[in-house]
């Protein structure tokens, strides 16, 4: 599936560590493979659905020296500050949609399936179930939700101050989750 008009992110040259113990950031790791995987860290604590099961509770520093250590191109995408909600409610809301799904599964849940219901509870982003990451991360700018934009291991990527996120449809998504699958229990 070609598009012409590739989804694009503005990316802050400045990145800082510090600013990522705080807030809500949608944080998209291995973001030039198709598909990305896609998290939240609320308030410095990074949650996920994998094909193992639950990441939940992982502190910044861990999945920064991770991420720092095998080099894994990331994008961390601030989320404009709720008006009423405290980090800590978002957080136990987050782990709850994280646990509504047992693991990623073809046809059942991707990894972007406990951030829409995120997204929903706290941005009023109508959960759109066929939506694919780079649609979604396009609602959230038209809609100005992102503050701001930092990454790691991506310059070689970059086209000045801009990131593209790759583009697949939702047929090479599901093909991708059953080959990982087979993989992942193979081993």
């Amino acid at each position: 599936m070609i598009i012409q008009n590739p989804y694009t992110l503005f990316v802050s040259e400045v990145f800082s560590e510090k600013v990522l113990n705080k807030d809500s950031w949608l944080i998209i790791l291995h973001a030039s493979r198709t598909p990305p995987h896609v998290g939240l860290l609320i308030g410095g604590n990074y949650n996920s659905l994998t094909i193992k099961g639950h990441e939940l509770n992982i502190n910044i520093g861990v999945l920064l020296k991770t991420i720092q250590q095998k080099k894994i191109e990331t994008l961390f995408i601030k989320l404009k500050q709720h008006p009423v909600f405290s980090v800590e409610y978002q957080k136990e809301i987050c782990q709850h949609y994280i646990k509504q799904f047992t693991q990623v599964k073809a046809n059942e849940a991707t990894c972007l399936s406990p951030v829409k219901l995120f997204l929903q509870e706290f941005y009023a982003i109508d959960e759109q179930k066929q939506e694919l990451l780079f649609q979604l991360v396009e609602r959230l700018i038209q809609n100005d939700y992102i503050s701001f934009t930092n990454g790691l291991n991506i310059k070689n990527k970059m086209e000045g101050n801009e990131f593209s996120l790759p583009i697949y449809s939702k047929e090479d998504l599901q093909e991708i989750i059953k080959t990982e699958r087979v993989n992942y229990y193979k081993e």
